[in-house]
């Protein structure tokens, strides 16, 4: 058996470090707080939410995904696709957003913006190789090793795909964002699963961090 090597041909630094960890589940890749939000959003808060995708069923998927989410901290979630919220051509206007929250009663904001990448992976198949061992001769000659490796076929490329998430919460009583966090994880195909995974693990997060509870 020879030792298999993987060449991450496209793929965001953070997102190499996933794969080569073997990940395949959701996780926070970086988070940030605002130290002086000591209380954090109270029992029975009310939130407007809002995804940012190019894709609108995405959007809705994501929407819901907090609703169900937050439903078990207590929080009562307002979803933007909802009516009277922010059409989807807007929905990336923090003005907008903010307006609109404000009109439903909402204390809080989360906005969450979601991309799908494509990158590849190189697995080569078997290879030979040989060498020649370094030296030294007269008159302070030397020369040094020389190692050549050929492939003998069996390799090839599979294409992978992770869908990313950057996940923003703001006080709009202190018009600030009070706490920040990406994500990642892979995507295979159900992108409702995917969404759900982002979801959970930035609210989690966010419960871990107090800023929700």
């Amino acid at each position: 058996m020879y030792p298999s090597r993987i060449a991450l041909l496209f793929l965001p630094p953070l997102a190499c470090l996933a794969m080569l960890s073997g990940c395949a589940t959701a996780r926070m890749d970086s988070q940030w707080i605002d130290r002086s939000f000591h209380d954090g959003l109270a029992a029975g808060a009310r939130v407007f939410v809002s995804c940012e995708t190019a894709d609108d069923s995405l959007r809705r998927l994501c929407e819901d995904a907090w609703v169900e989410r937050m439903r078990a901290e207590g929080t009562t979630v307002v979803r933007s696709y909802a009516p009277g919220g922010v059409p989807g051509d807007a929905v990336g206007n923090a003005e907008r957003i903010e307006r609109a929250a404000r009109a439903t009663g909402a204390s809080a904001t989360i906005r969450m913006k979601l991309a799908v990448g494509s990158y590849s992976v190189v697995q080569p198949g078997a290879q030979v190789g040989f060498g020649i061992g370094g030296g030294s001769g007269g008159g302070g000659f030397s020369f040094g090793g020389i190692g050549v490796s050929m492939p003998i076929g069996g390799g090839g490329v599979s294409p992978r795909q992770e869908m990313a998430s950057s996940t923003t919460l703001t006080d709009l009583g202190r018009r600030a964002v009070v706490w920040s966090g990406s994500a990642r994880t892979q995507v295979d195909g159900d992108a409702g699963a995917q969404v759900s995974a982002l979801t959970r693990v930035t609210a989690d997060a966010m419960k871990k961090a107090g800023v929700i509870r």
